[in-house]
């Protein structure tokens, strides 16, 4: 671990466990790192580029992939029971990154809050893409290549198919796919087991 700052809090579950790859580095003041009981980091970063920031992760969770608060005032937090196969979390600007309890990510998944650059009104030489939170709510499953913009908000038990991108608000209980992301189906849920087809849920 790396803390080049002041007055940085790192608390770290002793059931919790953190492969040799796994690097948590913290360039900046007054941030907070929190990794629950029972939580396993098997690959990837945890990393705090500047202040007020925080990084809290639930109990009993496997991750894999890069959290990354790079601004001021950035924060990410990520339910108990989680599963992240491969995902990149960044933040470039102030906002939050907010991902349920029990939500499943695949791989090669990326969301930001931010656009990284800004876009100006020529007329008024406002800038017109500000930074946007990110809300993913309980048991959600994001498939491979899934890709989260700005602003994007996903209700519970929801399932995004794969290299699909989100770029607004998906409502509980939907399967959306597509660039952007549309829903196909509505009143659904998803299950970690491979149930039989034509079976029953329950």
């Amino acid at each position: 671990m790396t803390d080049n700052g002041h007055n940085n809090q790192v608390d770290i579950s002793p059931t919790a466990t953190c492969a040799d790859g796994v690097h948590i580095n913290i360039y900046g003041h007054n941030n907070h790192v929190v990794i629950g009981e029972g939580t396993v980091m098997s690959a990837g970063m945890v990393e705090l580029r500047n202040h007020g920031s925080a990084i809290h992760i639930g109990a009993d969770c496997s991750l894999a992939g890069s959290f990354r608060c790079r601004a001021r005032d950035t924060h990410i937090r990520i339910g108990d029971h989680t599963t992240i196969m491969m995902a990149h979390l960044s933040l470039h600007e102030a906002g939050a990154i907010t991902i349920g309890e029990d939500c499943m990510l695949s791989g090669d998944i990326t969301m930001d809050v931010s656009d990284m650059h800004s876009i100006i009104d020529v007329e008024t030489g406002e800038r017109i893409n500000p930074p946007q939170n990110i809300e993913i709510g309980d048991h959600v499953w994001l498939a491979h290549g899934v890709r989260i913009m700005k602003g994007a908000q996903i209700g519970q038990h929801s399932v995004i198919g794969s290299r699909s991108m989100v770029l607004g608000a998906i409502p509980a209980n939907s399967l959306a796919v597509g660039a952007p992301a549309r829903v196909v189906r509505a009143g659904i849920t998803w299950d970690r087991r491979r149930l039989s087809a034509g079976g029953h849920w329950g």
